[in-house]
Protein backbone atom coordinates (compact mmCIF):
# COMPACT_ATOMS: atom_id res chain seq x y z
CA UNK A 1 0.00 0.00 0.00
CA UNK A 2 1.35 3.48 -0.79
CA UNK A 3 2.57 5.95 1.40
CA UNK A 4 -1.01 8.33 0.93
CA UNK A 5 -3.20 5.51 1.44
CA UNK A 6 -1.98 4.64 4.55
CA UNK A 7 -1.45 7.86 5.72
CA UNK A 8 -5.14 8.08 4.75
CA UNK A 9 -6.11 5.16 6.50
CA UNK A 10 -4.14 5.89 9.48
CA UNK A 11 -6.22 9.49 9.99
CA UNK A 12 -9.44 7.59 9.46
CA UNK A 13 -8.55 5.33 12.24
CA UNK A 14 -7.66 7.75 14.61
CA UNK A 15 -9.92 10.28 13.77
CA UNK A 16 -13.25 8.52 13.24
CA UNK A 17 -16.25 10.48 12.01
CA UNK A 18 -13.97 13.50 10.54
CA UNK A 19 -14.78 14.98 7.33
CA UNK A 20 -12.43 15.20 4.35
CA UNK A 21 -10.63 18.67 5.21
CA UNK A 22 -9.76 17.36 8.82
CA UNK A 23 -8.13 14.15 6.57
CA UNK A 24 -6.17 16.13 4.79
CA UNK A 25 -4.55 18.04 7.64
CA UNK A 26 -3.62 15.27 9.30
CA UNK A 27 -2.40 13.50 5.87
CA UNK A 28 -0.61 16.58 5.82
CA UNK A 29 1.19 16.92 9.27
CA UNK A 30 2.37 12.82 8.27
CA UNK A 31 3.59 13.45 4.58
CA UNK A 32 4.34 17.10 4.18
CA UNK A 33 2.80 18.17 1.18
CA UNK A 34 -0.01 16.58 -0.40
CA UNK A 35 -3.02 17.53 -2.52
CA UNK A 36 -6.32 17.31 -1.88
CA UNK A 37 -7.63 15.36 -4.77
CA UNK A 38 -4.77 12.91 -3.59
CA UNK A 39 -6.37 12.51 -0.45
CA UNK A 40 -10.02 12.37 -2.64
CA UNK A 41 -8.80 9.59 -4.89
CA UNK A 42 -7.22 7.47 -1.63
CA UNK A 43 -10.61 7.76 0.31
CA UNK A 44 -12.41 6.80 -2.81
CA UNK A 45 -10.23 3.94 -3.21
CA UNK A 46 -10.77 2.76 0.26
CA UNK A 47 -14.26 3.56 0.06
CA UNK A 48 -14.72 1.27 -2.63
CA UNK A 49 -12.38 -1.46 -0.93
CA UNK A 50 -14.74 -1.32 2.20
CA UNK A 51 -12.01 -0.52 4.44
CA UNK A 52 -13.64 3.28 5.02
CA UNK A 53 -17.24 4.37 5.16
CA UNK A 54 -18.86 7.58 4.17
CA UNK A 55 -22.02 8.76 5.94
CA UNK A 56 -23.42 11.95 5.68
CA UNK A 57 -25.44 12.99 8.59
CA UNK A 58 -28.38 15.63 7.43
CA UNK A 59 -27.59 18.83 7.76
CA UNK A 60 -23.52 17.72 7.43
CA UNK A 61 -21.32 17.72 5.37
CA UNK A 62 -19.85 13.82 4.26
CA UNK A 63 -17.75 12.19 7.28
CA UNK A 64 -15.36 8.93 7.14
CA UNK A 65 -15.60 6.01 9.48
CA UNK A 66 -13.24 3.28 9.49
CA UNK A 67 -14.64 -0.10 8.01
CA UNK A 68 -17.96 -1.37 7.07
CA UNK A 69 -21.16 -0.89 9.10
Amino acid sequence: MSRPRVAVLAAVHEHSHADTHSIIGRVREDLGEVSPQAVYDVLRALTDLGLVRRIVPPGSVALRVAGRG
